[in-house]
């Protein structure tokens, strides 16, 4: 089947068949983690963030490629989770920039799309690093432009475009040295690939059960959770309005008196409107005098069941939530956690909004930004607590029209050290430069398990060997838990170092976790050993050295 251009249609369908490939082998991609333990998610972000990418092509149809690329770009930005979900979605935002006011797209006009993409994505990482999606997407394009003056039929450029894209995702473990030792491909790299074929198969006439597109159960979207009895607002309230030259500025200060935890996010064409209200037939009317309806879900949170009108089920929104506490009017908190250990001592130390998320559950972007109007304080900051989250929350605060910091906490230990620093006299910049210098005071040992045969590092990894983890180097191995433990604190422990934090995780027990303590103790009596309940999944143990 040939294609001179590309209609607003076929894109739609590539764009649909492109995620249906990445879901299909999401998996294969997770697998490509290079540390051997059980959060590799990779596949996992990027899928649900295609996901979100293409929910609105399968509501509506569009008439211009410029209307399908811009739907797709703003869909994966709010879904965007992880790293690679976040670069992901800054690749369809240049995309889009390729496609404005064409209604199709010939060889020359898609060659060009795809280096917007590439320079889009790599002006959007600070430090962008070769070997990963980024190199993958720029080798891609440069390939793209040396047939730019060339007028090719749509299925042999993107035949020629994914070759060339395979030949640079095998070489990626020749750029980075921790692929070639885990003898791995880029991940990010990898999921690309997926897309595109999906988008070549689009191309060649196949079109699968869309119905493959939605989400797996098990993945909702990380949120708070609350007591219902506690719920001042008994409905929330979704609406999309769509129009030209909309006042949001006008709209937004109508909405926000209806209710809390208001989400407002526009851009050109659509507001996206998100209110905790008692009134919501209010808040639509009002919506009405700015623009035209497009979607709206009504829940009765207080009902735990939603009414939905032109919408999925969302299943995420009906997990209890957790009692509002009033937050402080000047400064605010907001923290990703995982396991209710971590979450009650967040709260002790003041950081009263938690989204649950972490390894294998990234929050996306707007997680982010939901939580953040939730805030009424005038300074809000964020602590992501993991690496492969720290780009979602800066994209949240790009979008935010709020005061937003974020502190870029890789673990939660590292969050307790900076909500330490913490000053309420001081500014928020101050704040802001004394809790980011106290991250790095912090070492961090997670202890968790292989979930395959490999070598790193020299070092033999066999599957459910006990792995322990710090920053982002294997410090312990082997089939004793205990002695694995001992090796990384040995080995992690500097002169100075005073305080040893354990934190045990929903799969070890307390008397354990003393043992242990009791263990190093004899081992390093210099050292005040503490034990708390964390509570996190996916790590038996969380260990903070300071």
């Amino acid at each position: 089947m040939e294609h001179w251009t590309i209609d607003a249609a076929l894109l739609a369908k590539m764009f649909k068949q492109g995620t249906y490939e990445l879901n299909r082998n999401k998996a294969h991609v997770d697998a490509l983690n290079v540390f051997p333990v059980p959060d590799g998610d990779t596949g996992t972000n990027m899928s649900l963030t295609m996901n979100s990418a293409v929910e609105g092509l399968m509501k509506q149809s569009f008439d211009t490629v410029e209307a399908v690329s811009k739907s797709v770009s703003k869909g994966s930005l709010m879904g965007a989770r992880g790293n690679s979900g976040v670069i992901l979605s800054q690749i369809f935002r240049g995309f889009a920039k390729g496609c404005k006011g064409k209604e199709t797209l010939d060889s020359s006009d898609f060659c060009r799309a795809l280096k917007d993409a590439a320079d889009t994505a790599y002006s959007a990482v600070l430090k962008p690093v070769e070997g990963t999606i980024l190199t993958v997407v720029r080798k891609i394009a440069e390939k793209a432009m040396e047939y730019e003056e060339e007028s090719l039929e749509m299925t042999e450029l993107l035949s020629l475009l994914i070759k060339r894209g395979e030949e640079v995702l095998d070489k990626t473990p020749e750029d980075l040295p921790v692929l070639k030792q885990a003898g791995v491909v880029d991940a990010g790299g990898k999921g690309l690939i997926f897309i595109l074929k999906g988008c070549l198969a689009a191309l060649e006439g196949i079109e699968s059960d869309m119905d493959s597109l939605k989400p797996e159960t098990g993945h909702a979207p990380a949120q708070a959770v609350m007591n219902t009895e506690d719920i001042h607002f008994a409905y929330c309230t979704e609406f999309i309005l769509e129009g030209n030259d909309m006042d949001g500025q006008a709209l937004k200060a109508k909405i926000q008196q209806l209710g809390d935890s208001m989400v407002f996010v526009q851009d050109e064409e659509l507001i996206k409107v998100h209110i905790h209200t008692n009134n919501p037939g209010v808040a639509l009317e009002e919506g009405l005098k700015f623009g035209m309806l497009k979607k709206v879900k009504i829940e009765n949170m207080k009902d735990q069941h939603s009414t939905i009108i032109e919408g999925a089920h969302d299943a995420a929104d009906e997990q209890p939530a957790e009692a509002v506490i009033p937050y402080d009017e000047k400064y605010g908190f907001i923290a990703v956690a995982m396991g209710e250990g971590f979450v009650n001592i967040f709260k002790d130390l003041g950081i009263l909004g938690s989204i649950v998320g972490g390894q294998t559950m990234n929050p996306s972007t707007e997680d982010f930004l939901r939580e953040i109007e939730k805030c009424p304080s005038e300074n809000v900051f964020l602590f992501p607590n993991n690496s492969n989250i720290i780009m979602a929350a800066n994209q949240a605060k790009i979008l935010s029209e709020r005061n937003v910091f974020v502190i870029p906490s890789k673990t939660m230990p590292q969050c307790i050290s900076a909500m330490l620093e913490f000053n309420h006299d001081a500014d928020a910049e101050e704040n802001l430069e004394s809790m980011t210098e106290a991250l790095a005071r912090v070492k961090t040992i997670q202890v968790t398990y292989s979930v395959r045969d490999t070598t790193f590092d020299d070092m033999v990894i066999q599957k459910d060997d006990f792995l322990a983890v710090s920053d982002g180097s294997i410090k312990g191995v082997g089939k004793d838990q205990r002695e694995v433990i001992m090796k990384a604190v040995r080995e992690t422990l500097e002169e100075e170092s005073e305080i040893l934090s354990i934190y045990y995780g929903s799969d070890s027990s307390q008397e354990e976790a003393e043992f242990i303590a009791e263990m190093l103790t004899e081992a390093f009596p210099d050292l005040e050993i503490d034990v708390y309940e964390g509570g996190q999944p996916v790590y038996y143990y969380v260990l903070s050295i300071e």
